[in-house]
């Protein structure tokens, strides 16, 4: 998805609440697959990162933005699939022009997923450790950022590399950003012990533009293309009467259009609006559109509310079953033709002197989110984290 650009530089309300309720698109369809044991051996090492980071006040010249965001997703899905992820998000900064991100996240699924249940009908224990590091560097106007991603899983390797810029015009009211990407994923062909190759190339575009003191716009345009093997080795589909797995093509072409808009109303409430356009070249067809509305309660408490709407058509070669020798079938769900919706609310909390001993300026957050689909599954998201700043400010 194109990124929401760098705010500019003038506080108008509508800004702020940008930064307040700036939420992450979901992402529809996202498989869940993960590895336990190796996320207990990566929590050491990302333990070890973030403590080296914030335990070196030595290098660090402004921290005026510095903050760690901890937070616990819980996933329930009406499989009885269930999902825990705690994830650690760094934000440093080194010198005034100089800032660091550093992320670590484990997932462990404690039943079976429709993806094992074949291998595995009693239920299995996985899971996926995720770490990403991203530096982002300043001269004057422009902002130029690298940053890679690594991800283990049981039966699955992915490894990123990425490259983006921004650039602010006309007063500070004007942020053209792009960037391009690099994925080389490795899914294993369960039970076997061999292993695929699948590249992945991607770019984006956007422009985010203050209208007016109160209003602010964002059009993007993304393009990616993935080579390679891009089956599902689990999922089964009914070929001349046999469950067989599928065969999907090895080229796929994906184009997204967005555009957003931000209006700041009086008594300190804030309106948006997303809308999302995807096509790809095996005519999967989507559209998603969602608003959302945020309020503030004084310094303290901020609520957020948001309601997201998702259609697509089904894959070229989708087909409830096939017959006679078809060159490409697919038992994949996220290729069939489907809605669905999601509900999502939010609280901020920013006690003025802090609580459980921390510093003033921390803020604890707790979320809800309900999906369902017309695909008879459902799925609630519970989340809670906590912000904490440790940096301190120097002349």
């Amino acid at each position: 998805m194109p990124r929401i650009g760098k705010s500019p530089a003038r506080d108008h309300p509508a800004e702020r609440g940008f930064k307040a309720v700036d939420v992450a698109a979901s992402r529809e369809n996202a498989q869940i697959r993960r590895p336990w044991r190796i996320g207990i051996t990566a929590a050491t090492l990302g333990t070890g990162v973030l403590a080296a980071l914030i335990l070196a006040p030595g290098l660090t010249r402004k921290t005026d933005s510095e903050e760690i965001n901890i937070l616990f997703h819980g996933f329930q899905d009406s499989r009885g699939v269930t999902v825990l992820s705690p994830t650690i998000d760094l934000a440093k900064d080194f010198t005034d022009r100089t800032s660091l991100k550093f992320k670590f996240g484990v997932d462990a699924i404690s039943a079976s997923s429709d993806s094992c249940a074949r291998c595995h009908p009693d239920g299995i224990r996985s899971g996926r450790a995720v770490a990403s590091l991203g530096v982002d560097r300043k001269y004057g106007n422009t902002t130029v950022g690298i940053g890679g991603e690594f991800s283990q899983e049981n039966f699955y390797r992915a490894v990123t590399v990425s490259t983006n810029a921004s650039r602010t015009l006309n007063q500070a009211n004007t942020t053209i950003a792009g960037g391009y990407s690099f994925s080389f994923n490795q899914p294993v062909l369960h039970p076997s012990e061999f292993a695929e190759k699948q590249y992945t190339h991607g770019g984006y575009v956007s422009v985010t533009q203050t209208l007016t003191r109160t209003t602010v716009a964002q059009l993007g345009a993304e393009l990616a293309q993935i080579r390679g093997f891009q089956t599902s080795p689990y999922l089964r589909t009914s070929v001349n009467g046999f469950l067989t797995l599928g065969q999907s093509p090895d080229l796929r072409n994906r184009y997204t259009l967005t555009a957003r808009i931000k209006q700041a109303l009086p008594a300190a409430t804030y309106i948006e609006a997303d809308y999302r356009r995807y096509h790809d070249s095996w005519q999967v067809d989507s559209d998603s559109i969602s608003v959302g509305v945020s309020h503030h309660f004084g310094d303290t408490l901020l609520a957020y509310g948001a309601f997201r709407k998702y259609n697509q058509t089904g894959a070229f070669f989708y087909a409830p079953s096939y017959s006679g020798s078809p060159e490409f079938f697919t038992g994949d769900f996220r290729l069939f033709p489907f809605d669905s919706n999601l509900v999502t609310g939010r609280v901020v909390y920013k006690p003025k002197d802090g609580v459980f001993g921390m510093r003033a300026g921390m803020s604890l957050l707790f979320q809800y989110e309900r999906y369902w689909s017309n695909l008879n599954f459902s799925s609630a998201i519970f989340t809670g984290g906590v912000t904490i700043p440790f940096g301190h400010k120097t002349p």
